[in-house]
């Protein structure tokens, strides 16, 4: 028999607890306060969830412990939407980069928009690479690099694309 594993691409709960989790997370950063997962986990019910499904709650809300203790021990990381993204990126919480940076990208126009959504891109890319699947993951990094490697000057140096860049390239290399 097969091992399940948690896999929110080919599994609806699994993507319920990802985006569930991951929306959460988002209010919590707003809020400094971890309170808002703490409710969905408790609404989610883990004892009636698998195995898998238990473990990625756990691993994330260590995750999610730890990036908010980093941005109370440095004020500068949550006044800059573009540090809180990278602090994201560097603990590999590329849904919930992905889901942060989209919250911002509303509101913009012209190249603004277009470098967000690059930057939306890369952490879709990785977040997709996370579950093997590989085909679109190129595909979105692509699209990201066509934006990123014009307009790589113009992205917030708190978000430190240029390793970015380099990761998105070798995705569409390896293809």
């Amino acid at each position: 028999m097969m091992k399940r594993l948690f896999n929110p691409f080919e599994d609806r709960a699994d993507r319920d607890v990802r985006n569930f989790l991951g929306s959460a997370f988002i209010l919590a950063l707003h809020k400094k306060d971890l309170a808002p997962v703490d409710q969905v986990v408790s609404d989610l019910d883990p004892e009636k969830l698998s195995g898998p499904a238990q473990n990625y709650i756990k691993a994330r809300y260590e995750l999610y412990t730890a990036v908010l203790a980093k941005m109370s021990s440095n004020p500068m990381l949550s006044s800059d939407i573009y540090a809180t993204a990278g602090l994201l990126w560097d603990d590999a919480l590329f849904f919930e980069c992905h889901e942060w940076l989209e919250q911002n990208y509303r509101g913009l126009k012209g190249q603004e928009k277009k470098i967000l959504q690059a930057m939306i891109r890369t952490a879709g890319t990785f977040e997709l690479l996370a579950y093997n699947r590989k085909k679109a993951a190129v595909s979105v990094a692509s699209k990201a690099l066509a934006v990123l490697e014009s307009y790589f000057s113009q992205v917030p140096e708190s978000f430190n694309i240029q390793p970015k860049i380099v990761r998105l390239n070798a995705v569409v290399k390896e293809a």
